[in-house]
């Protein structure tokens, strides 16, 4: 049982992790503009350039040297798999069709998910300020996408990238509510260090497997924002959300992370020029009035 302190903490460290991740599409958005690199390369880049720090919280996270078991070595390898490869690979290649507020927007569909994945397959009960939270939420996300994709020159590109986003977040919900039962076991830092890892093996072969080594030489200026996806888009915000989800739970984590679309767009305007519509703005408030319901209680 988590103490009101503990509550507190916990949250902060969820909404550092939001801000965090609320910045990776703006980061990427500002690379595709930047060169003609894809998704796939940006995503390699970013990995290279993190991955030494996961494997330091691999080895940091686990001072006496012990060794996992065979089941847990397996569930880890899934996690990263399908938490942070598949995700991030739909996630990136759907923001090359639709704008960096409406991408963010699409992914705070995981927090209903986490919960309906939970009640299904661990019988945890969804409370009523829960169902309405995730209604508000639920309800700004298709009030955004709907603009979005009304005032579009391209529909089809914008059914695309919201599927493809989609999926990156039922793949990132599966791997929240696989982590949250075993991260007490084998420690925070050590899951994030190993799963992030085992995903970056995944996403580099990837990259062998559909380009060819000399699509890694960008311009000076692309290597900038793949450094700054890796430090302030993936580190520190992947080992604050493994804190928070220590603290807090999983649930209570993906609701106050939904705090994210506001970063996004207010970022996007900043760093993108993204226009700001009442629409938006009455669809983020719809989401930030779910986050806030769940918080109150």
């Amino acid at each position: 049982m988590a103490t009101p302190r503990g509550i507190w903490i916990g949250s902060a460290f969820g909404a550092l992790g939001a801000l965090g991740f609320a910045a990776k599409a703006i980061l990427i958005k500002v690379a595709y503009q930047l060169a003609p690199v894809d998704s796939t390369t940006i995503l390699a880049l970013r990995v290279l350039f993190s991955v030494p720090a996961f494997v330091m919280m691999a080895w940091y996270g686990n001072p006496d040297g012990e060794k996992l078991s065979r089941r847990d070595q397996l569930i880890l390898v899934w996690l990263g798999f399908n938490g942070y490869y598949v995700a991030s690979f739909f996630d990136f290649w759907g923001l090359e069709y639709v704008t960096a507020a409406l991408e963010r927007l699409i992914l705070f569909t995981y927090p209903g998910i986490v919960l309906i994945l939970n009640a299904v397959w661990f019988k945890r009960a969804i409370r009523k300020h829960e169902y309405g939270a995730l209604g508000l939420s639920w309800l700004g996300i298709a009030l955004v996408f709907y603009h979005d994709l009304a005032s579009s020159r391209q529909p089809d590109a914008v059914w695309k990238g919201a599927g493809l986003i989609f999926l990156s977040s039922l793949t990132y919900a599966i791997y929240l509510v696989g982590s949250g039962r075993v991260i007490h076991r084998i420690g925070s830092v050590r899951l994030t260090g190993i799963v992030v890892s085992v995903a970056s093996g995944f996403i580099v072969g990837h990259f062998l497997l559909t380009h060819r080594v000399s699509a890694l030489r960008q311009p000076g200026e692309i290597y900038q924002v793949a450094a700054a996806l890796a430090v302030f888009s993936t580190i520190l915000p992947i080992y604050f959300t493994s804190e928070a989800i220590k603290r807090i739970g999983a649930n209570r984590t993906s609701i106050v992370a939904s705090i994210g679309p506001v970063f996004t767009i207010w970022l996007g305007q900043i760093f993108l020029n993204e226009t700001v519509s009442v629409t938006q703005l009455c669809g983020t408030a719809l989401v930030l009035s779910g986050v806030l319901l769940v918080s109150s209680r």
